[in-house]
């Protein structure tokens, strides 16, 4: 890593009661706490820091006005860094459940199936492989002392207003709204899943920024962060199974029963789409997100 370390500075701290300030400082400890769990191979550890990951990178990227680029750009590049090596962990394990579920209702698995377990047990292996050492090494401890050190949001100039933060969650509505608009469009399925796959992106954003500012906007933002977590679901569904699509592909020499899984996972992948339509019909109501068109808001 050759960036500078930020150790913090009175320009630009959260006051201690400053809501955002306080959501970060969680996910801060949250993070920290994860990585030990990670060390000692709890379950579903990989996939809570992950997340965490997710959530300091997204909101980094969502209220980018209001910070110090030559600050915050190290620690979204190192964020994006560890949330890499954390990915190569998790999406073999999720494979590998959905393996393991299939392979519980056909009972034992020929070789076929065989093969594709034993390549995803390598991937995540070959993942932990990578990410234990750096968890406990020199890079993620100066990034985890970075992220602790602003004490608090790194606001350039102090935390900006209602309408501000109001006026960036808009905007991360609007880029959701417009991504579904454009899968909507195409004609093309893989295209179609390609823009659904980026819409489900711009959902967590949303999410994740909705739910930074649950004490600023109250019952608004909270409604708005599960209508958008829901999204984010109903399309991680669709991705878990064009994903695991793509590991039986790249097995040779399919047999009836990875040829079965196969068809299997096709269809859930239709499913999830079909499923998508009406979770999205529920979220885009102006009672999710008129909210945010409003000049003034008060929380409820």
């Amino acid at each position: 890593m050759t960036w500078t370390p930020w150790h913090g500075s009175n320009r630009g701290m959260s006051h201690p009661h400053e809501p955002v300030g306080e959501w970060w400082r969680d996910q801060v400890a949250a993070l920290h706490r994860w990585g030990r769990l990670v060390l000692r191979d709890e379950e579903d550890s990989v996939h809570q820091m992950r997340v965490t990951v997710r959530r300091l990178r997204s909101v980094l990227a969502t209220y980018r006005p209001f910070l110090d680029p030559e600050q915050t750009e190290p620690l979204r590049d190192e964020l994006k860094w560890l949330g890499a090596l954390l990915g190569d962990v998790r999406d073999a394990e999720v494979l590998r459940k959905r393996l393991r579920r299939w392979a519980a209702e056909h009972g034992p698995a020929p070789s076929g199936v065989d093969a594709l377990r034993a390549a995803l047990a390598e991937r995540q292996a070959v993942g932990r492989a990578r990410l234990l050492p750096e968890l406990d090494g020199e890079r993620y401890r100066t990034l985890v002392a970075a992220l602790a050190a602003t004490d608090g949001f790194p606001w350039s100039d102090g935390a900006p207003g209602k309408k501000a933060l109001r006026k960036r969650l808009r905007k991360s509505w609007r880029r959701l709204a417009a991504a579904v608009d454009a899968a909507e469009c195409a004609e093309d399925p893989a295209e179609r899943r390609h823009r659904l796959h980026e819409a489900r992106k711009k959902a967590k954003r949303t999410r994740y920024a909705a739910e930074s500012l649950r004490e600023v906007f109250g019952k608004h933002a909270e409604r708005l962060a599960e209508a958008t977590r829901s999204i984010q679901s109903a399309l991680g569904d669709l991705n878990d199974s064009v994903v695991m699509i793509r590991a039986i592909e790249e097995i040779p020499g399919h047999d009836d029963a990875l040829r079965e899984l196969l068809r299997r996972e096709v269809a859930a992948a239709d499913d999830a789409e079909e499923r998508f339509a009406p979770v999205w019909k529920e979220a885009n109501r102006p009672k999710v997100h008129g909210w945010l068109d409003q000049s003034t808001g008060k929380s409820k």
